[in-house]
């Protein structure tokens, strides 16, 4: 294993000592110096090398692990994974480009397919058009580092975005485009994601075998006024994939119960309904 160089470690730097340790080895990952399956860095190796404490050292491995760049084998150590996963964050609305850039990681497109198709009913009800309608389907496979992840067919209606099919879309956000060229921005969407097995052909795209797992995920994006922009069937590679959803209890019976605390007598708090109050005389 090559020596890392930690002279970009500064202790004076606004930015937490964790992910500065996390982008000196990220650093290592994208420049070949740490190669797949190979054994990154200790704790102990990375804390003499940066004058880090190894509490801090072992959060920023931890991120890596997490975010899939990293592997752990019990008993072995910590290695460089083959393939980082690609997370989806199901809370947020962006585009492929922007959210495999977002995660360090290098997106790509293959234009498998652009044309005219007819809408069935399920995509005319969708945007609120008459079956048969012509919709532009644009077809891709989508690459993170070079490497297959998913099979995406987007779906708009021909007659709103016009010359849509002359765009080189293989190096380009579509997002970026409908805003720049459309003027239409997308700022919601609805998405379902179901587990499924790949099929022959989807197979073939995504480099795996026949039957194993993939998700599926069907998103309906929206516009500012709230008519239907796109509708997208996307297949993804299961093991290149995690979903990230943040979850918080229901606002208003949190702060229902933030203000009965706030409100209820010291003695109501102390018992909790299920234990005799302290004067109680059943209690002695």
């Amino acid at each position: 294993m090559k020596q890392l160089d930690a002279s970009s470690i500064d202790r004076h730097s606004a930015e937490p000592l964790y992910r500065q340790i996390r982008h000196l080895v990220l650093h290592a990952i994208k420049h070949e110096q740490l190669l797949p399956h190979q054994r990154a860095p200790s704790e102990r190796e990375l804390s003499e090398l940066t004058g880090v404490s190894r509490m801090t050292v072992r959060q920023a491995l931890q991120q890596l692990v997490g975010d899939g760049w990293l592997y752990t084998v019990p008993g072995k150590g910590t290695f460089v994974a083959a393939d980082p996963k690609i997370e989806h964050n199901l809370q947020r609305l962006t585009g492929f480009t922007e959210e495999v850039q977002s995660q360090g990681l290098v997106p790509g497109s293959r234009i498998l397919s652009i044309q005219v198709v007819l809408a069935d009913d399920r995509k005319a009800e969708v945007f609120g058009i008459v079956p048969g309608s012509a919709l532009t389907r644009i077809c891709r496979q989508r690459l993170v580092n070079g490497v297959p992840i998913a099979v995406e067919n987007t779906h708009l209606v021909q007659e709103a975005f016009p010359g849509l099919d002359e765009i080189d879309l293989a190096n380009q956000s579509l997002y970026n485009i409908l805003q720049t060229r459309y003027a239409v921005y997308p700022t919601r969407a609805v998405q379902l994601v179901e587990a499924d097995c790949a099929d022959e052909a989807t197979a073939g795209l995504l480099a795996i075998e026949p039957k194993e797992p993939v998700l599926t995920m069907e998103r309906i994006t929206y516009g500012i006024d709230d008519r239907p922009v796109e509708y997208v069937l996307s297949t993804y590679r299961a093991d290149r994939s995690r979903l990230r959803v943040e979850l918080h209890v229901n606002r208003q019976l949190g702060s229902s119960i933030l203000k009965n605390l706030i409100d209820a007598p010291e003695e109501s708090i102390m018992n909790d309904g299920n234990s005799p109050a302290v004067d109680d005389p059943d209690s002695r």
